[in-house]
C-alpha cells in the first residue's frame, strides 16, 4: 500500500461523523487534507467507524427523511456523490422520479470542494438495506501553514482525532435491528440467545465474541493505526512488512500469505486484532519450556537411534517400543485400550506421522530412521521446537489444511481459550473469507473446521500448548499457555 502524496497548499477539515439515531451515540472525528477525495473519505470512515465495506454507499446534501425529500426545491439542485459505476443507475432513478439532482462521481471531488458553497452537514449513506446514515458536519478548517495555525503543523492525510461506540453488526437490521440483537446478545434466558450468539460471532470475524458483550467498547489508537497504514504509510499488502521494516516477519510468513488472502477491511479488522492482543509480538522460548513441550519428538527420534529402529512386516513400530513410548510420555494412564499396536494407538501413530510429515523421520528398508534434520535437532530442543513450529504450518497434506491451521495458531497466539468446537467455527469462518467452500459451492461450516485442523490441535496439547494436562484429560476450553502463545506465533512465522 503506497499512500498519495499530500497537496502543497493544505487545509485541514475537521468533520464528526455520527451514526444517525444511534443509542447511545456512535461517532469519530476525523481531521482530513481538503485534497481528500470522498472516494478516499469513504475509505477513512469505514475504517474509523469498523464496518467491513461490503455494500453500496454514497453521500449526500440530502437528509435521510422522505418527507424533507418531498418539499419543493429552492436554489441549486441538491449534490450526490457516488462511485462512477452508481451513476447511470442514479440518473435512472432521478429521471423516473422527476427530481433534479447533481450527480458527481465521488473520485471527481474532494472534501474542500464539498463545502466550498455550504458549511454542511452532508450525509454518508451506507448499506442502502439496512440504511446506515451518517452524519458529517464540519467543525472547523484551517490552513495548515497559516499565522495561527495549529503548531506543530498538522501533517497528516487522515486523522482519527476521537470517537465513541462499537460500530453496529454487518446485515444487522439497521439502528433498530442491532439494538434488538444486543438486548438478546445480554439476555442468557432468551430463546434466540444461542441462535444470535452464534450469528454475530461468524459476522464479526476476525473479532471473538466475548460476552458480554461491549457495545460500547472502542479503539481510538487500533482505528487510528488502520488509517496511518492506509494513507501515511507505504508497506506491502499484508500491512506488516512497511517499507522501514521491522523485521519480524517475511514475505513467506504464513501471517503475511494469510492477510494477503483477506479483503481489506477483514484484512484491517485482523491486523488490529494481532496487534491488540500481542500475537505479532517477538517469538522468545526458554530452553527448558522447549525441552519440555518437544518431549514427544525428542523421546521418538531417541528411540529410532543412529542405526534406527526395526519395522514389523505390517510397517509399524515394534509392540515393545508403542507400549514404551505412551507410558514414558504420560499418555497410558488415560488411555483406554491396548498400548501395543501402533495402528490402533493413536497418540504413538499420530506423532510418528507428524514426524514424518515435518521432515524428521523416513522409512527405508523396514526400518524407520532419523532424517539429517532429526538428527541435526535432536539434541537441539530450541531449534526443534522453532522447526515444528514452522512445519505445523508449512508441511500441512493440502493447501486448506495448511490455511486452516494457520488460522488456528492466530486464536492461540492472540490467547483464545475454546473447544475443538469453537476453533473448528472461527477456522471456517476465515476459510469462507479467503474463498474456501465445499465442492457444491456450500459454505464451510465448523464440522468441516474440525476436519482440517483435529491433527494439528492435539498435536498441539501433546505438546504443552494449553498447559500440562493430557490430551485425555483436557476439558477442551483450556486458555494457551505463554509458552503455546508463543509457539503458535512462530507459526505464524514471526520471528
Amino acid at each position: 500500500m503506497t499512500p498519495t502524496a499530500p497537496s502543497p497548499a493544505r487545509e485541514r477539515f475537521r468533520l464528526r461523523i455520527t451514526l444517525v439515531d444511534s443509542e447511545p451515540e456512535i461517532w469519530r472525528t476525523l481531521d482530513v487534507d481538503g485534497a481528500l477525495r470522498l472516494g478516499d473519505l469513504h475509505d477513512a470512515i469505514q475504517l474509523a467507524m469498523g464496518w467491513r465495506d461490503a455494500h453500496l454507499h454514497e453521500f449526500s446534501e440530502l437528509e435521510p427523511h422522505p418527507d424533507t425529500r418531498a418539499l419543493p426545491q429552492v436554489g441549486r439542485p441538491p449534490r450526490r456523490w457516488m462511485p462512477g459505476d452508481q451513476v447511470a443507475d442514479a440518473e435512472d432513478g432521478l429521471a423516473f422520479g422527476g427530481r433534479v439532482e447533481q450527480l458527481i462521481d465521488e473520485h471527481a471531488a474532494d472534501v474542500a470542494s464539498v463545502f466550498a458553497p455550504t458549511d454542511g452537514p452532508i450525509y454518508y449513506w451506507y448499506d442502502f438495506g439496512d440504511s446506515w446514515w451518517h452524519r458529517i458536519d464540519l467543525i472547523e478548517r484551517e490552513h495548515v501553514d497559516a499565522p495561527g495555525a495549529s503548531s506543530p503543523p498538522w501533517a497528516r492525510r487522515v486523522e482519527l482525532v476521537a470517537g465513541a461506540g462499537r460500530c453496529p453488526f454487518e446485515d444487522s437490521g439497521g439502528v433498530h435491528g442491532y439494538a434488538e440483537k444486543l438486548d438478546t446478545l445480554a439476555d442468557p434466558a432468551s430463546p434466540e440467545h444461542a441462535e444470535i450468539a452464534a450469528w454475530v460471532a461468524g459476522v464479526i470475524w476476525p473479532e471473538p465474541l466475548v460476552l458480554p458483550f461491549e457495545a460500547d467498547a472502542f479503539d481510538r489508537d487500533a482505528a487510528d493505526r488502520e488509517l496511518q497504514l492506509r494513507f501515511e504509510v507505504a508497506s506491502d499488502l499484508s500491512g506488516l512488512i512497511r517499507a522501514d521494516g521491522d523485521g519480524l516477519v517475511d514475505e513467506a510468513s504464513p501471517v503475511v500469505e494469510l492477510l494477503e488472502g483477506l479483503p481489506a477491511p477483514f484484512r484491517a479488522a485482523l491486523r488490529a486484532r494481532l496487534r491488540a492482543e500481542g500475537a505479532l509480538a517477538p517469538v522468545q522460548v526458554e530452553t527448558d519450556a522447549a525441552t519440555r513441550m518437544v518431549r514427544p519428538f525428542t523421546w521418538l527420534l531417541g528411540r529410532i537411534g543412529d542405526s534406527g529402529l526395526a519395522l514389523t512386516k505390517a510397517g509399524w513400530m515394534p509392540p515393545t517400543v508403542v507400549h514404551e513410548g505412551m507410558t514414558e510420555l504420560g499418555w497410558l494412564d488415560d488411555w483406554i485400550g491396548a498400548s501395543n499396536r501402533e495402528d490402533i494407538t493413536w497418540p504413538i501413530r499420530w506423532l510418528r506421522e507428524a514426524a514424518r510429515r515435518f521432515g524428521l523421520v523416513r522409512v527405508a528398508k523396514g526400518r524407520l530412521l532419523r532424517t539429517a534434520a532429526g538428527t541435526r535437532l535432536q539434541g537441539d530442543p530450541v531449534g526443534l521446537w522453532r522447526h515444528v513450529a514452522v512445519a505445523s504450518v508449512g508441511r500441512q497434506r493440502s493447501d486448506a489444511e495448511r490455511m486452516a491451521v494457520t488460522l488456528l495458531a492466530v486464536e492461540i497466539a492472540c490467547g483464545r481459550a475454546g473447544t475443538l468446537s469453537e476453533f473448528g467455527d472461527a477456522v471456517a469462518n476465515g476459510l469462507d473469507l479467503l474463498g474456501w467452500s465445499q465442492p457444491d459451492g456450500r459454505p464451510l461450516d465448523a464440522y468441516d473446521g474440525i476436519e482440517l485442523i483435529r491433527d494439528t490441535w492435539h498435536m498441539l496439547g501433546d505438546l504443552g500448548v494449553f498447559g500440562a494436562v493430557s490430551r485425555f484429560a483436557r476439558s477442551g476450553d483450556d486458555a494457551p499457555t505463554t509458552e503455546g502463545r508463543a509457539f503458535a506465533r512462530a507459526m505464524l512465522g514471526i520471528r
